[in-house]
């Protein structure tokens, strides 16, 4: 799993390898890769609404829409990758003990991209959820349930990434930074609450 990207692995492989009884993929890259098929149905309600009469007035913003999901779906599977990279790093160094590990600097330089990468993951689940949260009246009402599941999925992908973020703070020394992150967990779960609880089933 360590040399190979998500992106090319088979679903199979994929959910075999997260079985496994190995530190990577995780929590991280499951959120992420639930992100990116919250992305991917998106895309999927757009083109079942695109070419339709009662929608000509949205094509515009709906294909604007359908670049962000595009993205959003390839930035996911990188971010999957590179949470388990940071897992690795930071999995390696537990191994030393506590009172060696803090004096090296690649110990703070793990901690920080512990904290990076699934601060990316909830960021790119942000927009996705605020992007799916515009559809409900410019999209076909056939795909309604789909929508709803995507933005399922992409709450999903965000408190999963925000869990990873809040369980690696203990190991951030400086309070004022930790007080910061504490305060973008927190935010971010006010705010995602909010963007999926907005009705997209008429």
């Amino acid at each position: 799993m360590t040399d190979t990207s998500v992106a090319n692995l088979t679903v199979d492989e994929f959910v075999t390898a997260l079985a496994a009884k190995s530190p990577v993929p995780g929590g991280g890259a499951a959120s992420a890769s639930v992100l990116a098929h919250s992305a991917a149905l998106g895309s999927m309600v757009i083109s079942y609404t695109l070419g339709k009469p009662k929608f000509a007035e949205f094509q515009a913003r709906l294909e604007k829409l359908d670049l962000i999901f595009t993205n959003a779906r390839v930035d996911a599977l990188e971010l999957a990758d590179r949470d388990s990279s940071a897992y690795l790093a930071l999995n390696a160094l537990w191994k030393i003990p506590a009172e060696a590990r803090v004096l090296r600097p690649d110990w703070h330089s793990a901690v920080a991209e512990a904290i990076a990468s699934p601060s990316a993951i909830a960021d790119l689940a942000m927009g996705v959820l605020a992007a799916l949260s515009t559809m409900s009246s410019i999209t076909s009402a056939q795909l309604a349930s789909d929508l709803k599941i995507a933005q399922l999925f992409a709450h999903a992908a965000l408190e999963g990434a925000l869990l990873n973020v809040a369980v690696n703070l203990p190991q951030v020394e400086d309070l004022a930074m930790r007080a910061s992150f504490e305060n973008f967990v927190a935010v971010r779960r006010v705010e995602g609450a909010r963007l999926v609880a907005k009705p997209s089933v008429r």
